[in-house]
């Protein structure tokens, strides 16, 4: 992600409850890697028109990540959300989009009658992208060694060193202490070098420092562990694109939204990149999508269908664009001049 998306943000309380086996564990987490930065001590501060993304990964009965796309049911506890289901992927990562900061909600993952139990796991949105984990219960009627079995048939066998550094690093991105998370990002993977997520998170943190050579590096050796996984193959497509390689960017991110179809910041970075090739047929619905799916964190869209319907003298409609991204960020660092550009296209717009 760009440098100024890491940003300090105020600390909120964290708590990380670890159990094995019949329990689940919790964890909320506050990370850097942030579109929007909110600050807040206690959760009866945090307001619920402020809209919050939620990443996730759930793990097997025998704590490695899951090597299946799983379905989930949300819910949320206020009733002010409607129930939805959501699917994770191949190695059981997720992400939540929209949710109301500080509200609670409720995922359940049925049993698939083999491998684990119905897991329910409640967890509020706190920070301003909260993280959940969900660890499924075993067979009810399994023995831990039955159960260890079956699971195994499905999963990577990370092993735990290697699952701690993981998490250790996750924990050095939320205290912005990247330098510590290269660290164990890098121990992970010497553990266990078919580590998809430990090689994807690297990456980010690689991206972040400018070196997108050694994150594209990074993500085509994780695709070729796992070319289903959906964070590698939208980030290497966006590390290409950052790097102007737009036309060597466009598989990977067309495969990764159609991966993950919900997904503002995949479809935010594919339509850029289309717009970028001059293929304003195809980038214009998806740049659009983006806004739709993700609100105003991602008004973006709107500044780049401004761009391109000014491109296609469709004033107009640039002219709506570019109201909507000025609404949505009226203390932008270019709002000035690009009140100047608005006042412009709605003169050109009249007849």
């Amino acid at each position: 992600m760009p440098p100024s998306r890491f940003q300090a943000e105020c600390v909120l309380r964290l708590s990380l409850f670890r159990a094995y086996h019949q329990c689940t564990v919790k964890r909320l987490a506050l990370p850097v890697l942030l579109s929007l930065i909110f600050c807040g001590t206690a959760a009866a501060q945090l307001t619920t028109s402020a809209r919050v993304n939620a990443r996730g990964q759930v793990y097997a009965p025998s704590g490695a990540a899951m090597q299946v796309n799983v379905r989930i049911q949300l819910s949320g506890e206020d009733g002010q959300r409607p129930p939805e289901i959501l699917d994770t992927d191949s190695k059981g990562a997720f992400v939540i989009y929209n949710l109301t900061q500080g509200a609670s909600y409720t995922l359940i993952v049925d049993s698939d009658g083999k491998n684990w139990a119905t897991t329910i796991e409640h967890f509020y949105a706190l920070g301003p992208r909260p993280f959940v984990t969900i660890h499924l219960r075993p067979p009810e009627n399994a023995t831990a060694v039955g159960a260890a079995v079956s699971v195994a048939e499905l999963n990577q066998n990370v092993p735990r060193a290697a699952r701690r550094e993981y998490e250790s690093g996750v924990q050095q991105v939320v205290a912005g202490n990247l330098e510590g998370a290269r660290k164990s990002f890098q121990h992970a993977i010497e553990l266990f070098p078919e580590f998809v997520e430990a090689r994807s998170e690297l990456a980010a943190v690689l991206m972040h420092d400018g070196d997108l050579s050694g994150a594209e590096a990074l993500l085509r050796r994780a695709l070729e562990i796992d070319g289903a996984a959906v964070r590698p193959t939208l980030n290497l497509g966006l590390c290409l694109s950052r790097q102007q390689r737009y036309a060597a960017a466009l598989p990977f991110l067309e495969r990764g939204v159609q991966l993950q179809p919900v997904n503002p910041k995949g479809n935010l970075v594919y339509g850029i990149t289309l717009a970028m090739t001059g293929d304003d047929d195809r980038a214009e619905p998806v740049l659009r999508k983006a806004y739709e799916q993700g609100g105003k964190p991602f008004t973006k869209a709107q500044l780049h269908l401004a761009r391109l319907y000014a491109r296609q003298k469709k004033y107009d409609r640039a002219a709506e664009a570019l109201e909507t991204y000025l609404r949505d960020l009226p203390d932008a660092p270019s709002a000035d001049d690009l009140r100047v550009t608005l006042a412009k296209l709605r003169a050109a717009s009249r007849p």
